[in-house]
């Protein structure tokens, strides 16, 4: 409701002068740049965020386009009409979606007219018959179109969903805020096509336009693809064993949310993330099979094995290109010790990968909070209690203070121990069950 109230109220002050130039001009430029909004919208793809789908289209190069040629109601116009005309007739979403996703969008494109005018006060009044490019009010429109948007789309998942909002910004706008910002440069060259050959310089641009949405698409498509087949892999391995069904995608979770509080960066949080779903994927050779389901206390030999798991995953995972580096190694080293007497290579201390050093707290974790037969799930208490006696022999003392502090983990581990769906990390998909081996009296239940 605070969306559409927004959007009403800049509605009712936004200016509606029509620019001095011939009527035809005018109409054909609403007409145009509506239609052509309307196929941007109509060529979307659903992106996948936590429970809830959002979409993605290249709908806002018309919308910066009228912008900066119409004064602020006609540009809202443009976009309620094209927005709308979507939702109904091509994505059939119900009621209050249309009035949301509508509202949003006429928010998103009256503050950044607001801003454009505001910050060009000398070029920035709406005309059809000559186009004077500012450089620094044209990216204050932009940034601003795609923080309103990207913000408003965000609040609604987070509330449908209880996720994280700066987790559903991330994976809303992460991936695919800087490259719409450059493809926001197409907007101010229709606008100058519009003026200087009308219908004309509309139809010059759409092919374009159609090729980035095609390029624009795929890659994000490849990206989810990606991300549903690691899944998938991940969950076709886990279900050899009925204690571990789910394992990885919480372990990733934690993860994940831990490197974010240690303050490392997006992109090694996202690649410590894809290494703690895929930490155990070794575990698929036919050598473990017998093992995951025994349900005594390994052997000698049999724990030897075991052991070998590491390796094997990262020998897996290495395969592919683009997790060589820093996923590699962190799968690889994330049964090392902190005091060195882990395996498999016995690093201790800072010499251990922080990714490494990540996942065995979160492997260990979800281990602990998982029942099993002799024993019934840790509290969140007494897991901290464990953390804490093994701080500087198992786990990194720095991080185990970071999980003691964080909110945010505490949460996930108390839906975790209610039985309650967690969120998988991006792209994933939540669900519960039961992992690990035996605990050892001498240290806290790592993953075997």
């Amino acid at each position: 409701m605070l969306v559409v109230a927004a959007a009403a109220a800049c509605v009712l002050v936004a200016g509606w002068d029509v620019p001095s130039a011939d009527g035809a001009r005018f109409w054909n430029a609403l007409v145009a740049f509506a239609v052509l909004g309307f196929l941007c919208e109509a060529s979307y793809l659903k992106v996948r965020i936590g429970r809830s789908d959002t979409t993605s289209s290249v709908a806002f190069i018309p919308y910066i386009a009228a912008v900066l040629l119409l004064d602020t109601g006609w540009a809202v116009t443009i976009a309620a009409a094209a927005n709308f005309a979507a939702e109904y007739g091509v994505r059939k979403r119900p009621p209050a979606k249309i009035v949301f996703n509508v509202a949003q969008v006429m928010l998103s494109v009256a503050l950044a007219s607001l801003i454009y005018q505001i910050y060009d006060a000398r070029y920035g009044q709406p005309s059809l018959t000559h186009f004077h490019f500012a450089p620094i009010p044209t990216a204050a429109a932009v940034l601003t179109f795609f923080v309103v948007n990207t913000t408003a789309v965000t609040a609604v998942v987070v509330l449908n969903d209880e996720l994280r909002f700066d987790d559903v910004w991330r994976r809303i706008a992460g991936p695919s805020l800087i490259y719409d910002v450059f493809l926001s440069a197409l907007g101010p060259l229709l606008a100058f096509l519009y003026v200087e050959f009308q219908l004309l310089g509309i139809v010059i641009l759409v092919l374009p336009i159609l090729f980035v949405r095609h390029v624009y698409q795929v890659n994000i498509k490849l990206e989810q693809v990606n991300r549903d087949l690691l899944e998938l892999m991940v969950k076709a391995i886990e279900a050899r064993d009925p204690y571990t069904s789910g394992h990885s995608l919480r372990v990733a979770h934690v993860a994940g949310q831990l490197a974010r509080e240690r303050g490392l960066g997006g992109k090694l949080t996202e690649q410590i993330t894809t290494a703690a779903l895929l930490h155990d994927v070794g575990k698929i050779h036919e050598d473990f099979a017998r093992l995951l389901r025994k349900e005594t206390k390994l052997d000698a030999t049999e724990k030897a094995l075991m052991q070998t798991h590491p390796s094997r995953s990262a020998d897996l995972v290495c395969t592919i290109s683009a997790f060589q580096g820093p996923v590699e190694q962190a799968v690889r080293h994330h049964h090392e010790s902190y005091d060195g007497t882990g395996y498999p290579m016995g690093l201790a201390g800072e010499a251990i990968p922080i990714g490494a050093r990540i996942i065995m707290i979160a492997d260990t974790m979800d281990a602990m909070t998982t029942d099993r037969p002799y024993r019934r799930a840790l509290t969140f208490e007494r897991v901290i209690e464990e953390l804490r006696r093994f701080a500087g022999t198992q786990f990194d003392p720095a991080l185990v203070e970071l999980v003691v502090r964080s909110a945010a983990i505490k949460t996930i581990v108390a839906a975790r121990l209610a039985r309650e769906p967690l969120e998988a990390p991006p792209g994933g998909l939540a669900v519960f069950a039961r992992t690990d081996r035996p605990a050892r009296s001498n240290r806290a239940a790592a993953g075997a």
